[in-house]
């Protein structure tokens, strides 16, 4: 059933409407969505290695290998798979993943450093991330390198991992604490003597606003046009989607990020979050199937052993709870209408998390307890609907929590008696 267009605003047909989601209809105006902003952009998934760094975490050989296939199923276009010059341990875990041919490619990480390509290289691996700091403060006190002994570092690196037969990819961390004229001029100088096959712009600790991540990238890519841009983030002040969304405004190619947001410290934007958030509110694919993102989030939290949040974006388990008896209400009156996505921006299904589920508790109205009598298969007339609903809402004042349908169960039986 299609909802009715009303004079003032139509749903059918729209991009921001259909039988699974209801979002903002300004996203698709063409001054939002930005004129370089992609059709497509790809998933760089860095939950094996940048959230191996969540504080406590590591993978085993058989857990990374898993993992990696779950994201290969998941369908991003590139694992980050860690460092080989870690562990032999690693190692194997590269190679296993290496030799399943996988559609995902299978990257590993590396220090600017040729042992680093060349353990890279004895995993067969075709692509490497090569990373260092660009920050002129980390590079004089940590490294010991002047910004010109910086571009040769890099730039040896990348030439000699091409050389191998490797398709380079130029990380530079701690980017947005730089003066940015003096990264323009070390990311340029990269791409001028090295020509790597794509570029990693980073915001290491969260720190720019999403404002200064479309500018970076818009500045960037005039200087850089031939190299494709990607985009990695972490989330110490809740920006990092923001970020990601200014700089597919400004036209990256790929976004690096995690499973369930894994990272040090707040982590790294979440996979799922950057999947469902760019395809349900601008349109724009990212090669993940969203029906496997609530078992892969799982998955992942079920190995790491790190909860996931109640309420996280996408994969939270009380996500898609409601209690309110209004809400419930007009969730009944919406769905009726045609309209399915009535109270959430989308439906649980369509990121595999199941359905909607109407809880009792103190909150709840006579349209909950309806939805439940129904479900039962139990008939009250409305003076005892009325008399349940109080029930319930007492029960759930007490207990402070929402009441399973067992105690509902139990409640309605007392009272039919």
């Amino acid at each position: 059933m299609k909802p009715k267009d009303l004079e003032y605003m139509k749903l059918n047909g729209t991009p921001y409407f259909d039988d699974s989601r209801w979002v903002c209809p300004l996203n698709y105006e063409n001054k939002i969505r930005g004129k370089d902003a992609k059709d497509s952009i790809y998933i760089h998934d860095v939950t094996l290695r940048d959230g191996e760094q969540t504080c406590g975490l590591t993978w085993n050989e058989d857990q990374r290998v898993r993992i990696g296939v779950a994201l290969n199923e998941l369908g991003v276009k590139s694992i980050e798979v860690g460092m080989p010059i870690v562990s032999d341990e690693n190692k194997r875990a590269i190679r296993r993943l290496v030799d399943m041919k996988l559609d995902s490619e299978i990257v590993p990480f590396a220090r600017s450093l040729k042992k680093d390509i060349d353990e890279s290289l004895d995993c067969g691996a075709t692509r490497v991330v090569i990373e260092h700091a660009v920050n002129p403060y980390d590079n004089e006190l940590v490294y010991g390198v002047s910004p010109e002994k910086l571009v040769d570092r890099v730039v040896s690196a990348i030439l000699y991992a091409k050389e191998q037969g490797m398709k380079p990819t130029f990380m530079g961390w701690d980017a947005t604490r730089s003066s940015f004229d003096y990264v323009l001029k070390i990311f340029t100088e990269v791409a001028k003597q090295a020509k790597p096959e794509s570029m990693v712009f980073v915001d290491s600790f969260g720190v720019a606003s999403p404002f200064a991540i479309e500018f970076i990238f818009t500045e960037l890519r005039k200087a850089i046009p031939n190299i494709p841009f990607e985009f990695h983030v972490h989330n110490e002040f809740g920006l990092a989607m923001g970020s990601v969304f200014a700089a597919v405004r400004a036209g990256v190619s790929g976004i690096h990020s995690s499973i369930n947001g894994l990272g040090e410290r707040t982590g790294n934007v979440a996979t799922e979050e950057v999947a469902a958030g760019l395809k349900l509110l601008m349109g724009i694919d990212t090669g993940i199937d969203l029906s496997k993102i609530g078992y892969t989030s799982r998955l992942v939290e079920d190995i790491s052993k790190i909860q996931v949040a109640n309420n996280k974006p996408v994969v939270g388990k009380r996500l898609f709870w409601v209690e309110s008896g209004i809400v419930v209400d007009a969730i009944d009156k919406l769905n009726k209408a045609g309209i399915n996505a009535a109270m959430t921006p989308y439906l649980p299904s369509l990121v595999g998390m199941g359905e909607i589920q109407v809880k009792l508790g103190a909150f709840s109205g006579q349209a909950s307890i309806k939805y439940w009598l129904k479900r039962l298969g139990i008939e009250a007339n409305e003076d005892q609907i009325e008399e349940l609903t109080e029930i319930v809402r007492k029960e759930g004042r007490i207990r402070n929590t929402v009441l399973e349908i067992d105690e509902f169960k139990r409640i309605v039986g007392d009272f039919m008696k």
